[in-house]
């Protein structure tokens, strides 16, 4: 007896579901199930947890969605039943050719599904052994076959790539998978350091390496460091001493702009045309939360009306949750200024340099500790050489304000005077911890702050 279903094994609200293939044999005339799990990494099968959990599951609440008059509701059920059945009859027939069920593996089942989200994705795995276990090759094939990689995920894989290549070049090596241990971490930090690296992106570098390996191990069958799981690449054990401000904790590296700034910006007179766009922007990213990447491309058709609130509802592009926010009172006196549209869409990287012009004419220009991108020369002889790199310092603080600064002072701002609960379901913040890498503010300034709303 064999036979396949869906489960619901994620822990957040929405999540893909997970192929579980079950069968029975007799082990020593004794009848035993067998389980096997494979994760459906396709948009395909993310669904919401309460859909799947109270109606797909219940076959009579199944069929009528199947049958609803909302096409969207019967799309969603039928397509799911569908995938469903056509997966397990793939499987049981490649069940049913096997000699010996009883020498099957997990990695049997996770073949025949990432070839059924991926056609072509065998052959890849054999072309992948045949280089061996090559760290930069195995980067390679995660970037092409691994489900629903962001855009953004997608091109900072492409850095992370060349990084190790220049890594390999300057001490003449060749990453295997197995290289990645506790001696590489030592020398890659050290490494990194001497590029002038910043702490965060290191830690960051380093997490995706094991991300890259644990990849390698489960869907490629590739050896890797059998100590992997006992490195531990935090944060804290690998500051960088050259963004490391621990001397005075009342400076802060990274900027954010207080109410009273904001209310400087909102308050500027005659701006030219781009730059009151710019401002207009800003303050929807800072009323709203949001990263630059979302509050950049609103537009009026995803704006709702609920019992006479009105309401912003889209899809989060990093993260793909659905966001449904209230908008508040400086949000929709810039909508009554335009005439019910958003600010004109620019570039992030127009966005970045007018967003400085505009606090400059807000005055905003005290002298602060921050990091400001800046090209440091690797040859002291050759002007023409350098490399860009976050280099921290005192700068007047319109110098270190960009697009990502609106939802920084979003979270700082609100922290300790909004219920944390509410913060997060505007940042979409899944846990507290992550919240609070976005609070910025000094202590004496957030103890002024919230006496002065005590008062």
């Amino acid at each position: 007896m064999s036979t396949l279903y869906y489960k619901y094994r994620s822990t957040k609200n929405k999540g893909y579901l997970t192929a579980r293939f079950q069968y029975r044999i007799d082990f020593d005339e004794k009848p035993k199930d067998i389980y096997f799990d494979a994760l459906l990494e396709d948009k395909r099968f993310f669904v919401d947890k309460e859909y799947f959990s109270k109606t797909y599951k219940d076959p009579i609440l199944r069929e009528k969605e199947k049958n609803s008059k909302n096409l969207d509701k019967r799309k969603v059920a039928s397509d799911l039943d569908a995938e469903e059945n056509t997966i397990r009859n793939l499987v049981i027939d490649e069940f049913r050719a096997i000699e010996n069920p009883k020498d099957l593996t997990k990695e049997w089942f996770k073949d025949i599904i990432n070839e059924y989200l991926h056609p072509g994705f065998k052959k890849k795995k054999y072309q992948v052994k045949i280089v061996g276990n090559d760290l930069i090759a195995v980067l390679e094939h995660y970037k092409k076959y691994k489900s629903n990689l962001a855009p953004n995920t997608i091109k900072k894989m492409g850095v992370v790539k060349s990084k190790l290549e220049r890594y390999e070049s300057d001490l003449n090596i060749k990453l295997k998978l197995t290289d990645i241990n506790t001696n590489f971490r030592d020398e890659f930090i050290k490494w990194s350091n001497e590029k002038q690296y910043a702490s965060g992106t290191i830690s960051r570098d380093l997490t995706f390496l094991r991300t890259i390996c644990y990849y390698a191990s489960s869907e490629l069958d590739l050896e890797i460091y059998e100590k992997l799981d006992r490195v531990k690449f935090k944060l804290e054990k690998i500051k960088n001493p050259y963004t490391d401000n621990r001397d005075n904790p009342e400076e802060i590296l990274e900027a954010y702009l207080t109410p009273n700034e904001i209310e400087e910006i909102e308050k500027i007179k005659d701006l030219s045309e781009y730059l009151d766009n710019a401002r207009d922007l800003f303050l929807i990213g800072y009323e709203t939360g949001q990263r630059i990447s979302d509050y950049l491309r609103f537009d009026k058709s995803m704006i709702k009306i609920v019992n006479g609130v009105t309401l912003i509802n889209f899809i989060q592009k990093k993260t793909k949750k659905q966001m449904l926010l209230p908008l508040s009172n400086r949000v929709l006196r810039i909508l009554e200024k335009r005439n019910g549209e958003f600010p004109r869409r620019i570039s992030d990287q127009k966005f970045n340099d007018y967003i400085k012009l505009v606090c400059e004419e807000a005055k905003i220009t005290e002298t602060v500790l921050g990091v400001k991108r800046v090209k440091v020369l690797t040859d002291l002889k050759d002007e023409e050489s350098g490399i860009w790199r976050g280099v921290p310092g005192y700068y007047p603080k319109h110098e270190l304000v960009a697009g990502h600064t609106a939802r920084r002072s979003f979270c700082t701002n609100h922290y300790g005077i909004w219920p944390t609960s509410d913060i997060m379901y505007f940042s979409g913040h899944s846990t507290e911890a992550m919240l609070l890498q976005y609070i910025k503010a000094k202590p004496i300034e957030r103890a002024l702050q919230i006496f002065k709303n005590l008062n």
